[in-house]
């Protein structure tokens, strides 16, 4: 399953299964892989062991050890619940997170941002240097 612009596919879903409401516009999935591009390349990846996608608003819920992996800066983000909106163009949660940057791992709750990481709002948070 994939959205697509003139300027080519906005994000694709793969997942190992996949279930349809049809009644409620809803498939479910195990083991979603979303990925977002941008200028043809992938940006980002989410990842998770389960997921739900409501079709007719192009929304989707991520749950079970979500990891998202930014490709631009080699940013990894990882909580149990993420929630993304291709109207809003963003991904969030309430849940507590982490952030991993090269040795730099942010820790927070309440989090909004865009689906690459490129632009990030974190409301609690506490960052700290790896030990090597």
């Amino acid at each position: 399953m994939a959205e697509t612009s003139p300027d080519g596919a906005r994000w694709s879903l793969e997942a190992a299964k996949g279930r349809m409401d049809e009644k409620n516009a809803v498939m479910t999935f195990t083991s979603p892989r979303l990925k977002f591009y941008e200028a043809g390349k992938v940006s980002s990846a989410i990842t998770s062991r389960t997921g739900s996608l409501k079709m007719q608003e192009r929304s989707a819920v991520l749950s079970d050890e979500v990891e998202v992996d930014s490709r631009r800066d080699g940013m990894r983000l990882a909580t149990s619940r993420l929630y993304y909106s291709s109207a809003r163009g963003k991904i969030w949660t309430e849940e507590p997170l982490t952030i991993y940057k090269g040795k730099t791992v942010i820790q927070g709750r309440g989090f909004t941002a865009n689906p690459d990481l490129s632009e990030i709002e974190i409301q609690h948070q506490e960052t700290r240097l790896a030990k090597e």
